[in-house]
């Protein structure tokens, strides 16, 4: 017999225990592999193109002399990185477990937490030449069969030769791909993906990336962080308060501040006129050139914190906030109410979950900003018109982004409150589930028994 298998992918131990030595022990005339090798994956290939994908995938392919069949069996065991705590969705309460780059050890995380027969997972292959593998999981029975089907027929209508993890995928599958917005969730926690799942949606993960695709979102579901449901319901109200204002310190506080002193400051109060203009009289710029180029330094900060090793980069954000800053405001570079504004403005993108949410707000901000500095508080309305209207011209896998019940108490994700748990009776409206309802109108049975 001849034994092909890619060094590196399987186990080696899994060959020689389970496929060599039952064959040598076992070998008769006419015997089926199939019968002796003590590997419960085990096929027979259609064709020689299916055993080299086989083996590519970390299989091993046995070939015995004089029976025409390859015989496939599953032995990968290449090594991969545990499962660790999440680094950029902490969490005070909740799970403290992340996804890992194997994708086995991903989708049975989720199955720890979903243990039902409706949980379905489907393999798909993406990219020609590298031939990823992607697992597509639902909930069968609750997701939508429309969105399901638009879901599954994306992923199958990308052809390109190297498509390598979620990043390349959202790309390839998204709504939008001008859009600054996005139009996809990407999680890196199991405990997250299975309360998506419950709730209608798909999840994508792909092998080698650490992260869950989530499909279809909203802007509600982009600011609600990853611990709302382990937050009792005013908790969790203070919380999406506090990042609504978050939200909209980071779009609007530049251009307003612009707009304030350039245009309007019959608005501001005397005492707070005057230090604005004391303090921005020895500044040797204008002032739109000042907040450009503070913003500036702060996405340099923000940038070089993220690239250089981790036990340098709080050092690196400490010198950079604290003593250029400082440094900054005694050479009268910047003003100090300029240094506030913007850094107010940074504080807040930071407090928003999503990044790539923050990041596409961080550039809608120049155009705020740049409306406020030439046309006053008439630029700032019209340049949050036009990202409203951005918005409401986006979806997601046929869901509208702006769809949410922020302003009445029913089901669905809500942006300005939290509902307490045990009156969440039914799934996102917006999404169409095949089954509304997630638990009886009554669900604390124990508020209406008699305690004898």
């Amino acid at each position: 017999m001849l034994l092909a298998f890619i060094d590196g992918m399987c186990s080696s131990q899994t060959i020689n225990e389970f496929i060599i030595r039952p064959l040598q022990v076992r070998d008769k005339p006419g015997m089926n592999p199939l019968d002796v090798v003590q590997i419960n994956a085990a096929s027979v290939a259609a064709n020689l193109g299916d055993a080299v994908n086989a083996i590519i995938m970390g299989d091993t392919a046995v070939f015995f002399a004089g029976m025409g069949k390859c015989h496939i069996f599953e032995t990968k065991g290449f090594e991969h990185r545990s499962v660790s705590t999440p680094a950029t969705e902490s969490t005070i309460k909740g799970s403290q477990e992340a996804f890992c780059e194997n994708l086995r050890t991903s989708t049975t995380q989720i199955h720890r937490l979903i243990k039902s027969s409706q949980l379905i997972t489907e393999f798909v292959s993406v990219g020609e030449i590298n031939q990823d593998i992607c697992a597509v999981m639902y909930l069968d029975g609750i997701v939508n069969p429309k969105i399901l089907e638009e879901v599954k027929r994306r992923i199958s209508s990308v052809k390109a030769d190297f498509i390598m993890g979620t990043g390349m995928l959202e790309q390839m599958i998204e709504d939008n791909p001008f859009s600054l917005f996005p139009t996809i969730l990407s999680t890196e926690r199991p405990d997250r993906a299975a309360y998506y799942l419950s709730c209608g949606r798909v999840i994508i993960l792909v092998d080698g990336t650490p992260f869950a695709i989530v499909a279809p979102v909203s802007l509600a579901l982009m600011l609600d962080s990853p611990e709302g449901v382990s937050q009792r319901w005013m908790h969790g109200t203070f919380t999406r308060l506090v990042r609504l204002i978050a939200l909209f310190c980071t779009t609007t506080l530049s251009g307003i501040y612009l707009a304030l002193v350039l245009f309007h400051r019959e608005m501001l109060p005397t005492t707070v006129a005057g230090a604005v203009m004391r303090s921005s009289a020895t500044i040797p710029m204008p002032l739109l050139i000042e907040v450009l180029v503070m913003e500036t330094f702060f996405e340099l900060v923000r940038e070089a914190g993220l690239r250089i090793p981790n036990m340098l980069g709080s050092a690196l954000s400490i010198v950079g906030a604290l003593i250029l800053g400082q440094a900054a405001v005694e050479a009268n570079l910047v003003s100090p109410i300029t240094l506030i504004v913007v850094a107010l403005s940074g504080v807040g993108n930071a407090a928003l979950p999503d990044y790539d949410l923050a990041f596409g707000i961080r550039a809608m901000k120049l155009l705020v900003i740049l409306m406020g500095a030439f046309f006053g508080f008439l630029g700032v309305v019209v340049a949050i018109t036009i990202i409203c209207a951005l918005l409401a011209n986006q979806s997601s896998f046929g869901v509208p982004m702006l769809s949410m019940q922020g302003l009445r108490w029913s089901s669905g994700t809500n942006v300005a409150y939290q509902k307490p748990l045990w009156k969440q009776h039914s799934r996102p409206r917006e999404l169409n589930p095949q089954k509304q309802a997630t638990a009886p109108f009554i669900s604390r049975k124990w508020t209406k028994t008699n305690k004898n």
